[in-house]
């Protein structure tokens, strides 16, 4: 018996001996406090102590994943993102600033000095610099700007996509590119053409992954209701309480545009929608619905796009708004066009319906 202890004593102290940190990280300012590390992937988070100015983390994993980065006091709201695998991830902090919970600003003011960066993390900051520098741009966007400043938002949106394009082009054969195409649909910046070209980009065991999976149902299709299908029934209220629904409708051409007030494609398409609009007054009814969950936020949003004449409805459930439930909408912008028999028409980007327009509905 005594030697059976032994021998597995051996072999713990050999396995302790053989078990190695997958994240190192100093601080240059913080000696102690907590750290909370959170796995996107299975919703768990462990609690690290700062001793000393230096925290060590470690754990097995089976493949790179998505961790969100908190010390406690400090970004709790704004968590940052990183991705670890079982090699090991070494980082430091000079100096790590408290980030305010309503500036987007300052959502990434603690970038960290990577010593060792096997998972290329640094290439999704290089795309929040990126992505800064185009929402400082356009966050003043109004439809009483000069057509010269409007076409030099226009053209920052596309700079964006372009260095975006080359970023996840350059690591398509790593877990970053997939973290950086979520980054811009939890925060409505893609468009479905858009996706479906990043989402083709990534390399086979990328589109394997957890995030690329996710991606991967999104861009390959536009949701499962399509065209020549009924449309799902709808009971929606806009800003004056007037009520709408296909019955009230019926007759009539439809046009439902799903946005949101914080999609900047949403926004730069506000004009083209507005001249669809008036050029289809008789034959085209255009309900735009908000997935915003702040009302203020809504109406603002209105304004700022320029579509305070056009019918508004939101009920400030976001994407648990039945109607986006029954519609099954997963990204925005999305558009339906729906028939005077109440028959989908045509699902997707406003060029698709402008073109289906011009040519004639059915």
């Amino acid at each position: 018996m005594k030697t059976s202890i032994l021998t597995y004593l051996l072999i713990f102290l050999s396995i302790a001996a053989q078990s190695s940190p997958i994240l190192k990280i100093e601080f240059n300012d913080i000696v102690s406090g907590k750290v909370f590390l959170i796995n996107t992937q299975k919703a768990f988070a462990d609690t690290l102590f700062i001793n000393d100015g230096k925290v060590t983390y470690e754990v097995k994993l089976t493949y790179p994943t998505l961790f969100h980065f908190i010390v406690d006091g400090y970004n709790n709201s704004r968590p940052l993102e990183l991705i670890l695998s079982n090699q090991l991830t070494d980082i430091k902090f000079e100096s790590y600033k408290v980030v305010s919970e309503n500036s987007i600003d300052e959502e990434y003011p603690n970038n960290p000095i990577f010593i060792s960066d096997p998972n290329n993390n640094n290439a999704f900051f290089d795309f929040l610099t990126t992505w800064k520098t185009f929402y400082n741009t356009i966050q003043n966007l109004s439809q009483n700007d000069s057509a010269e400043q409007l076409e030099k938002r226009k053209k920052s949106y596309h700079t964006f996509l372009s260095d975006t394009k080359q970023i996840i082009e350059k690591n398509s054969g790593q877990y970053v590119s997939v973290n950086v195409i979520d980054f811009l649909l939890r925060n409505n910046l893609l468009q479905f053409e858009t996706l479906q070209s990043y989402y083709n980009l990534l390399s086979s065991s990328i589109k394997e992954s957890y995030l690329g999976f996710k991606i991967g149902e999104k861009s390959g299709k536009a949701g499962n209701l399509q065209a020549d299908q009924p449309a799902p029934e709808i009971e929606l209220l806009d800003l004056e309480g007037q009520k709408y629904n296909f019955e009230s409708l019926k007759g009539k051409n439809v046009l439902l545009h799903f946005w949101s007030s914080t999609c900047a494609p949403c926004i730069k398409e506000a004009p083209e929608l507005l001249k669809l609009q008036e050029s289809n007054t008789e034959n085209l009814t255009i309900i735009n619905i908000s997935l915003d969950t702040d009302e203020s936020k809504w109406k603002n949003g209105i304004e700022k796009a320029g579509i305070i004449e056009m019918i508004n409805v939101c009920d400030l459930q976001g994407y648990n708004s039945a109607t986006a439930k029954s519609f099954d909408v997963s990204f925005i912008p999305v558009y339906y066009l729906i028939d005077a028999n109440g028959i989908i028409s045509l699902k997707g980007t406003l060029n698709q319906i402008k073109e289906k327009v011009e040519n004639g509905m059915p």
